[in-house]
């Protein structure tokens, strides 16, 4: 099983996401997408190891555009 990662389009998205998180309790670290994903975009994600679903629609209903999803094997 990968590590779950939440996308989005700037570092500073990452950021604001990051705080709103916490202020739910879920944890959360701010990752480099994976080259091959990211493209010609700025390309961070969150790392959310738990309550991934529920961290996405949290972060939707922020107004913070979630770019995608993915399962990545190793995130430092």
């Amino acid at each position: 099983m990968g590590k779950p990662l939440i996308m989005v389009s700037s570092v500073t998205y990452a950021m604001k996401g990051r705080q709103i998180l916490s202020r739910y309790g879920i944890r959360s670290d701010i990752v480099r997408t994976p080259s091959h994903i990211r493209g010609s975009s700025c390309g961070y994600s969150l790392y959310v190891p738990k309550r991934t679903d529920e961290a996405q629609r949290i972060l939707e209903e922020a107004g913070i555009r979630v770019a995608g999803r993915m399962e990545r094997e190793n995130v430092p």
